[in-house]
């Protein structure tokens, strides 16, 4: 059975008898259980409420009781209030008041009542003009003594009990409430003017501990928060001073400003909150004197407010006493800030000065675009704190402004504490505003400046050399150097004044035109070289500002003044080194980059003949020159990358970068020197100027070794006549074994063949072409290394393909193709020996030379090659001697090839040969020349030559000439002083 359940609303409305009638017994007594439980539950809430509404009723009781009492107490308070401003004048108004009381209670007796109230309002009446004049004539101090005085009158006219008209004033004088809306305003325009003087840094510090006094009296604040107003609004002037498109400013004059706000404000701290132990000391804690001055209340008389011209009225005799002799009291006792205080609250703020001059003086800096303005406006600094510095004494208008109508004031404010003093007393250490606040600035916008007008330099560089790369093929001076060596232009000759100064001395570009033709640099090189120098010297000259003045020179007038000027030049010429460093670098990386692509494309390109591989050549062979062009005529170039030390190098000359003449002494003094910076940057420069010529050395003397070995393996029978050359026959007589004479006739080789010819002729032609006297020996030698072992190798290919190799059908190798093949091996290893810079090297390519020899001889009679090598011989020193000056650019510069008949004694000829020696790389297109006994027969004269062998001749050249070497000095590789070193030895 379902449990029964019924709500109470269902047990009101139950019916018995139908209960009993659907129920049984069991539910009926559940329903009765319900029913008694809902109506215990119901007495226990009738209960609850029943306490509750109690308390309610008691608590509602005892507010009742308590609202009385606290309406009695307010009753009392307000009797009490009536009560005191009743007897406000009694006391509260006459406070401070220091005049005879007995005249003060004689003065009440007078039956003057009304007068005095009529006087009092004329007084109020007057004080508008008079606190407008105050305020425009700056005495904000008496401006607000008269505020404060208009205040009193109008509070005690207003809770005036003596009188009985008291409750009728108002009424009376209707124009009270209305002076006193006309006077209550003045108030703010004080504090504006105050405030106004606390921003100003030339206000006097008399003129500033006044402004802040009147601060003090009229918000009834502590010296406390006087002195952190005072903080705030320096704080806002240095912020103001930042704000750009100031009328009539200049960046120098606001950072000038600034500065000097800066300094004035610590001096004025000094001045007027600075509590010093010594009491007779002038302008020390200025605030507190004045409001001692102010609110003293020991003096009798009259105040200071009715001493200039508010007692001469006539109403003034009516005047009560608690008028005349009012003066301001403050609420708190006004005690002087701790030093501790001070010193912590203003090191806070020149911390947060500093933060604030770096953001704006740096935003200031960004419009300053040259070193020379901020060296003026360094200068302006020095001048500035010049007036802050060290002296015991200084006249006080110099940077003080004084009070117009204060004479006493003027006499007084004559002593100017030192900066030193004022530092350690303020912020307890010593401040430098140059080094604290701008320093950092300077040097900061400096480098920028530099680095800057650096990466200008470099990217327009950069430009120009790409323009002449892409327009080098339509300048033929570029394509083809002797051209323009060998063309005569007006200014070739060095201007006349060169000729007194010495040649240490004298720089590159003041040699003329000449010059530039013999070091081989081409007029778009010269171009470049001059863009770059112009631009390093107006940064040089434009650094020179702020590292050196020649007005300045002493070392005291460095020392003596608020900072040094120069204390950052080594720094700055530091960072000028370190940055043009990498900005050189960055050129020679792009530089680099083109070089690689070129030696990419000839790779490519391969053995074929264009005119883009010849134009990528010439591009090579321009960055090559530039290279060599950037150590030669870029003197400022080499002042930036010494530094510091350019002063000491200013006086040494500039040596050119491929011959040098040194001594030995200097030589052995510049190995044990440590390089400098702008040494390892030549060497950069010539490590990139050899990369440059070794494309162009891979380039052609392979185009060249391959065309002379493609004909020298040529079997071709057209070819072969082509190539021919002709013959020389020689009659030799011979004894036979019947002691007969028997004249016979050989033919020998006169000449090189014409592909042998036609290869060292276009390898002079291009080491011409590209200016060879001018270039690096280690380039020369290169070219002629790689092309005579390319020529040793296609001599190589012959032989071994000739005779050793049986497999291949070849015909053999004659005796008279032999002999040729011996004739051009022998001519080339005396045009091109010696070219090796390792000894190793040499020793191979010596070696290689003499397998060859030995393989062509062994192909020739042993019993002709005896006979032929004399004639041979004689005919190779004549051929070599005929194509001296046309191959002369192969001839070795360390090992003479052919040599000079002297005159015997008592013999005379009619031409003199001039004597060279073998380090004379100016005259390489001459025929070297040296010394044996007299004339004589052919036969003689080959039977001579064959004694000399290379290494003696080499040995009496050098000998000759030992005298001349050593008494040449470095300006040997000049023209004048190298016939000049001749002299002695040619003509004797």
């Amino acid at each position: 059975m379902a449990d029964l359940k019924l709500t109470a609303n269902a047990l009101l409305n139950l019916d018995t008898n139908a209960l009993f009638e659907k129920h049984n017994i069991e539910e009926i007594r559940k329903v009765e259980k319900d029913t008694r439980f809902q109506i215990e539950k119901k007495k226990q809430d009738l209960r609850l409420m029943v306490g509750e509404r109690y308390r309610d009723l008691i608590e509602a009781a005892d507010t009742i009781a308590d609202m009385g009492r606290c309406a009695q107490n307010i009753v009392s308070a307000v009797q009490g209030m009536q009560e005191y401003c009743t007897d406000l004048q009694k006391t509260h108004m006459t406070k401070g008041l220091s005049g005879d009381r007995s005249r003060l209670s004689k003065q009440r007796n007078v039956p003057t009542g009304f007068y005095s109230i009529a006087s009092q309002i004329k007084l109020l009446v007057d004080m508008p003009e008079k606190i407008w004049s105050a305020i425009e004539g700056g005495e904000l101090l008496w401006a607000t003594q008269l505020f404060l005085l208009s205040r009193h009158i109008v509070s005690s006219l207003q809770l005036d009990a003596n009188t009985q008209k008291s409750a009728q004033i108002l009424s009376w004088f209707p124009i009270l409430s209305r002076q006193w809306a006309a006077i209550s305003h003045f108030k703010t325009s004080i504090l504006q003017s105050c405030r106004s003087v606390l921003k100003d840094a030339k206000m006097s510090e008399q003129a500033t501990a006044k402004a802040l006094c009147s601060i003090l009296l009229l918000e009834d604040s502590t010296p406390r928060q006087v002195f952190t107003e005072f903080l705030l609004a320096r704080k806002s002037a240095v912020q103001q001073l930042f704000q750009p498109y100031q009328p009539g400013s200049s960046i120098k004059s606001q950072v000038c400003g600034v500065i000097e706000l800066i300094c004035t404000t610590v001096q004025q701290i000094y001045g007027v909150f600075y509590n010093s132990e010594d009491e007779n000391k002038e302008h020390c804690n200025l605030l507190m004197k004045i409001i001692q001055d102010v609110t003293n209340d020991t003096k009798t008389g009259s105040s200071d407010i009715f001493t200039k011209d508010m007692g001469s009225g006539s109403f003034a005799k009516y005047l009560p006493v608690s008028v005349t002799d009012f003066r301001p009291v403050l609420r708190t006792l006004a005690s002087p800030i701790s030093a501790e205080y001070l010193q912590k609250s203003c090191l806070e703020w020149i911390d947060t000065c500093i933060h604030d001059i770096n953001i704006g003086v740096g935003k200031l800096f960004t419009y300053v675009t040259t070193i020379k303005g901020l060296t003026g406006i360094r200068d302006a600094l020095w001048e500035l704190l010049s007036q802050f510095w060290d002296k015991e004494e200084k006249t006080a208008a110099t940077f003080r402004r004084k009070e117009k109508d204060n004479a006493e004031e003027t006499e007084k404010d004559n002593y100017v504490v030192p900066w030193k003093t004022v530092c350690l007393s303020v912020i307890s250490k010593q401040l430098s505003p140059w080094d604290e606040f701008i320093r950092p600035l300077f040097l900061t916008r400096a480098q920028t400046i530099i680095q800057n007008m650096l990466d200008g330099s470099t990217d327009s560089t950069q430009r120009l050399v790409n323009q002449v790369l892409q327009d080098i093929a339509s300048l033929p001076t570029e394509c083809n150097v002797a051209s323009f060596i060998w063309t005569e232009t007006a200014n070739d000759a060095p201007t006349t004044s060169i000729w007194s100064t010495s040649l240490a001395s004298r720089a590159p570009t003041e040699g003329g035109g000449l010059y530039m033709k013999s070091r081989a640099f081409s007029p778009r090189v010269q171009s470049l070289s001059s863009t770059i120098d112009s631009r390093l010297k107006a940064l040089l000259e434009d650094v020179a500002y702020y590292t050196t003045a020649e007005e300045e020179k002493k070392a005291d007038e460095r020392i003596v003044g608020p900072f040094d000027k120069f204390a950052d030049s080594s720094n700055l010429l530091t960072f000028l080194q370190m940055a043009c460093a990498k900005c050189i670098d960055r050129l020679l990386h792009y530089i680099n980059q083109q070089l690689n692509e070129a030696e990419k494309f000839l790779e490519d390109s391969g053995d074929e003949q264009n005119q883009n591989k010849t134009t990528v050549i010439n591009r090579a062979l321009l960055l090559g020159r530039l290279c060599a062009a950037l150590c030669d005529l870029t003197p400022n170039l080499r002042q930036c990358m010494l530094g510091v030390q350019a002063k000491e190098a200013k006086a040494e000359p500039i040596r050119p970068l491929g011959r040098r003449a040194l001594s030995l002494r200097q030589a052995k003094s510049k190995a044990a020197a440590e390089p400098t910076e702008w040494d390892k940057m030549k060497t950069l420069f010539t490590e990139y100027c050899n990369k440059a010529y070794n494309v162009w050395i891979q380039s052609h003397s392979k185009d060249l070794v391959t065309k002379f070995k493609n004909v020298l393996l040529d079997e071709n029978g057209n070819t072969a006549l082509r190539m021919a050359t002709n013959w020389e026959e020689i009659s030799i007589q011979e004894e036979t074994e019947a002691g007969k004479t028997v004249t016979s006739t050989i033919k020998l080789p006169v000449q090189a063949s014409w592909y042998v010819q036609s290869t060292l002729c276009k390898l002079c032609e291009e080491i011409n072409r590209v200016g060879g006297h001018a270039l690096p020996r280690p380039v020369v030698q290169g070219l002629i290394s790689r092309t005579s072992d390319g020529m040793l190798s296609a001599y190589e290919s012959v032989l071994s393909k000739g005779g050793e190799d049986k497999s291949t059908e070849r015909a053999p190798l004659s005796q008279a193709k032999a002999l040729q093949l011996l004739f051009d091996l022998k001519f080339i290893n005396t045009l091109m020996s010696g070219r090796k810079e390792d000894e190793k090297e040499t020793v191979a390519y010596a070696q290689r030379v003499q397998n060859l020899t030995e393989s062509l001889e062994s192909r020739i009679d042993p019993f002709d090659l005896d006979v032929f090598t004399p004639h041979m011989q004689s005919n190779l020193s004549r051929h070599t001697m005929r194509c001296a000056v046309l191959l002369g650019a192969l001839s070795s510069t360390d090992k003479p090839t052919y040599t000079h008949r002297p005159v015997q004694s008592g013999h005379h000829e009619q031409h003199n040969v001039l004597p060279l020696t073998p380090g004379q790389g100016r005259f390489s297109l001459l025929p070297l020349s040296t010394t044996h006994t007299g004339y004589g027969s052919s036969q003689s004269l080959l039977s001579k030559q064959q004694q000399l062998t290379t290494p003696s001749l080499e040995l009496i050249t050098r000998s000759s000439f030992k005298s001349e070497e050593t008494s040449s000095n470095d300006t040997a590789s000049s023209l004048y002083s190298k016939l000049g070193s001749f002299r002695s030895s040619w003509l004797s």
